[in-house]
């Protein structure tokens, strides 16, 4: 049996203040929705950061979990694209 790597997701997120504030708002509402054990297995990263622009990464089978979190976070978060690579998503962004 083959053991393949997670498909992953790449979102752009507009949010105030800092990136890092940004995800760990989003990884603790997550949390607080859905549980740490879904929140782990949503494996959301920071990818890059660019003024109030961030690309974040999350595994595609937690997507619909981490957009809710998204849309319920405390420090606004409005997710702007989402791509499967982060190389479409980089020429999507102004």
């Amino acid at each position: 049996m083959l053991n393949r790597r997670a498909k992953r997701r790449y979102l752009s997120v507009i949010h105030m203040g800092p990136a890092n504030e940004a995800v760990n708002a989003i990884t603790k509402r997550c949390s607080d929705l859905f549980g740490s054990i879904a929140t782990e297995k949503a494996a959301i990263r920071l990818v890059r950061s660019e003024s109030n622009v961030t690309i974040i990464k999350c595994r595609l089978e937690q997507l619909d979990n981490v957009l809710a979190a998204i849309a319920l976070s405390n420090p606004q978060v409005v997710a702007r694209d989402m791509s499967g690579s982060i190389k479409q998503l980089r020429s999507r962004l102004p």
